[in-house]
């Protein structure tokens, strides 16, 4: 178990949407993972991050949508495998959720990292379901993302000591991202 740094910006913030989030779990039964910067940190690699990401069972995408709008937020955009909540309260974090089918939830949960941010237990995805969520994001070439997502992989493969020239990291890149990007990492952690 680790601890993560969230003293930086919105500690309230974090920490109340985070008892929220943990309280709708243990209603329903529905588990949820903590992913993009505070999982990067929680791996090692301290950044700054401006909203709060949260992996989920897309079967359940309905009960955490309610459960937002019942705690002060408004949907900011929808899509199929996203929806990104706004804070009615200025000094709450937006936060974005990914939805993923129920095998890779599982999967991700059964292997997830246990973690304590401001003293309430969470859960991250491992650190190579982190890099290959990561690595799908990078795929899509959305042009504001691609930069900080590279950056981020290259620095938790630095600091996570991982192999990069193994068969199964390349077989990771390949899967979730591509031959272009693995070859990035690769020069940049010589």
């Amino acid at each position: 178990m680790f601890a993560v740094n969230t003293s930086v910006v919105h500690f309230q913030s974090i920490m109340g949407i985070i008892e929220i989030l943990n309280h709708g779990s243990t209603e329903s039964g529905f588990d949820f993972l903590i992913i993009g910067g505070y999982a990067v940190n929680a791996h090692g690699y301290a950044r700054l991050t401006v909203d709060l990401d949260i992996l989920i069972n897309k079967a359940h995408r309905d009960f955490w949508k309610e459960l937002m709008l019942k705690n002060g937020y408004t949907v900011y955009n929808e899509h199929e495998n996203f929806s990104q909540f706004t804070p009615v309260a200025r000094d709450q974090l937006p936060v974005d959720f990914m939805f993923v089918n129920e095998q890779t939830f599982q999967k991700m949960r059964a292997e997830a990292v246990a973690g304590v941010m401001g003293g309430i237990k969470v859960k991250h995805p491992s650190l190579m379901h982190l890099i290959a969520l990561k690595l799908h994001v990078i795929k899509q070439a959305l042009p504001h993302r691609a930069s900080k997502d590279l950056y981020d992989v290259i620095q938790l493969v630095q600091i996570n000591h991982v192999d990069v020239k193994s068969g199964d990291f390349k077989q990771l890149c390949e899967k979730f991202g591509d031959k272009k990007t693995y070859e990035a990492i690769v020069r940049a952690t010589r």
